[in-house]
């Protein structure tokens, strides 16, 4: 490469890495001021467990275990929080836009810069990166897994295809829908193959001719890649397993070597079996109407990624139609963005917003060629002084850069927990939780987790047939909580169990407030916290607003119950709530 060719990829690296740098800003400002959504307070939950007692197995119904071992770390060094919690979907987020460079040689220096740019300010981007759910982990480490590929393929460094091999079982360790990319990628790949052997025939081959030459190259690049293919299965299983095998029987394996292939075996035939069966088997059925659930996503992609989606399919057309040489990469993420709007529709169990950044995703590439070709014409138009084309191509990227900006603020940042907020879903409590909450832990004394003899009176106690859980359960597996009440707190028990609260419920109020009859349990009368639905403060209120309780009302979805929290003033420690704490 000349000395032009380095300093302008110089200026393109400079740009991706101001890019990447704009992007981890965007995540971790502000991380921890929305109160935690019903999906990361269940997930987050059984990561306390899992960081308090050391155990853990894979279960399905709170995806896989790449959250729980990073959290579980990041726990013990910072302590938890929404924003700690939150942080490893952020970064990885925030570094995704730096995956462009590794397309740099399937992508001019336009389209590389604005690839960054759609990945790192894309407004359902931004607003799941500032999420703990493994949905942005999935999409950008799949990305990541077919970057490096290329490059493997580009350079002929055949130790990335190992690398491309590793990000995408690290994909499998953030969520199951990772065996979606998958066969997604197998089917843009065969459509991408299609054409070339439809396409590239200048010998004037049958189709059969054409096919069998095309099977025969694959054969021998196979052939020759065979070590490194094999190196790669080896990565791969071995990243699989290192997330999947239980604990504590992993760290066990120094002083009892003979756990090694029973632990080797959970975290990989196990796991595997448990993930297949749940999320492939069971999960085949879906009980939604297919056309409510896709007009939601279209929905969303037109309010919080319009840029991308509009972008993204005439930039797959333009490649795919009108182009001379239309590029391999640009045409297989059309097809792997496009099949994304349409399968996630019909596998989803919910209408969700997050399901788009399975699309969002893969859709940047192809957007980035449509935005570069604006850029090019604007360019054009400048420098042959045709001020009508130039000012239309401004215009142009002056309105994608506006409507991306505006959404992106005012979705994550001005009201990320609104109920009108496109990108919010049912479970998010509407109003800023924390200071009720951080008051009611300042009453709350010190666990007694393993500790079974330790008797002491409830912390917190749940009042109304909504909350109260009238059969035990193992707190610790989340498999035996299904059909109960549990399920209707939350995020409380995420925040209380922060707090080392004990926990226990009551469907009648007059339990809690009868203490000086046989209605009353003096353990539940002395709790100094008292959750309810706000349909039960009448009875409540006066009798605890006489021992000194406040009280503070919050709505746990825009949808959902009002519940108040009772704290109690007099007890040790007490600390009024600080707004904006």
């Amino acid at each position: 490469m000349d000395s032009t060719g380095r300093d302008r990829r110089v200026v393109v690296a400079g740009a991706v890495a101001a890019v990447v740098a704009g992007a981890l800003a965007a995540r971790l400002a502000g991380l921890g001021a929305r109160p935690f959504h019903a999906d990361e307070a269940r997930v987050g939950y059984w990561i306390l467990d899992y960081h308090a007692t050391g155990a853990w197995s894979y279960r399905p119904i709170v995806h896989g275990p790449f959250l729980f071992h990073v959290n579980d770390a990041l726990f013990g060094l910072f302590g938890a929080s929404d924003a700690v919690a939150r942080a490893p979907v952020a970064v990885v987020g925030g570094l995704l836009p730096g995956v462009a460079w590794l397309f740099r040689g399937r992508l001019d220096d336009t389209e590389v810069i604005a690839l960054a740019g759609l990945l790192a300010f894309t407004p359902t981007l931004v607003y799941y990166s500032r999420f703990m759910r493994s949905d942005v982990l999935v999409a950008a480490f799949s990305l990541a897994a077919v970057g490096f590929a290329v490059r493997a393929h580009d350079t002929g460094r055949r130790w990335l295809l190992p690398v491309a091999a590793g990000w995408l079982a690290l994909a499998l360790t953030a969520k199951e829908n990772a065996l979606v990319y998958a066969a997604m990628f197998a089917g843009a790949g065969a459509l991408v193959a299609d054409r070339r052997l439809l396409t590239a025939n200048p010998r004037g081959l049958s189709w059969t001719q054409s096919l069998q030459a095309g099977v025969t190259r694959a054969a021998r690049g196979f052939w020759a890649w065979r070590r490194t293919l094999a190196a790669s299965a080896v990565v791969a299983g071995a990243v699989f397993v290192a997330f999947y095998t239980p604990r504590p029987v992993a760290g066990g394996l120094g002083a009892a070597p003979t756990r090694l292939p029973s632990a080797v075996a959970a975290g990989s035939a196990d796991a595997a079996h448990a993930l297949w069966q749940t999320w492939v088997v069971d999960g085949v059925d879906r009980d939604h109407s297919y056309i409510a659930y896709l007009v939601a996503a279209l929905r969303t992609l037109a309010t919080t990624a319009v840029v991308v989606a509009g972008g993204g399919v005439l930039g797959f057309l333009a490649e795919r139609y009108a182009a001379d040489t239309p590029r391999p990469l640009v045409l297989f993420a059309g097809y792997w963005g496009l099949a994304s709007v349409v399968v996630y529709p019909a596998i989803t169990t919910v209408a969700g917003a997050w399901s788009v950044t399975h699309a969002v995703v893969p859709l940047a590439i192809p957007a980035a060629v449509g935005i570069a070709a604006v850029v090019r014409t604007g360019h054009s138009a400048v420098a042959s002084r045709d001020t009508v084309n130039a000012a239309l191509a401004g215009l142009v990227l002056l309105a994608a850069v506006a409507q991306v900006g505006v959404v992106a603020a005012e979705t994550s940042y001005v009201t990320p927990q609104a109920g009108d907020n496109p990108l919010v879903q049912p479970g998010q409590p509407t109003s800023d939780m924390h200071p009720g909450l951080e008051s009611a832990a300042s009453v709350l004394g010190p666990s007694t987790r393993g500790d079974p003899a330790a008797e002491r009176g409830a912390g917190v106690v749940y009042v109304g047939d909504q909350f109260a859980v009238s059969s035990p359960f193992d707190r610790g597996d989340p498999a035996r909580v299904a059909g109960t009440s549990w399920f209707d707190r939350l995020p409380l028990p995420w925040y209380l169990e922060r707090a080392n609260a004990t926990v226990t419920s009551t469907p009648r109020p007059d339990a809690v407030v009868s203490c000086d009859t046989a209605a009353g349990t003096a353990s539940l009368c002395d709790a100094p916290v008292v959750i309810a639905p706000a349909t039960h403060y009448d009875e409540l209120a006066p009798t605890l607003g006489d021992r000194g309780y406040d009280s503070v009302t919050y709505e746990l979805d825009a949808d959902g119950p009002i519940i108040v929290v009772f704290v109690d003033t007099t007890a040790p420690g007490y600390e009024p709530p600080t707004p904006n704490k």
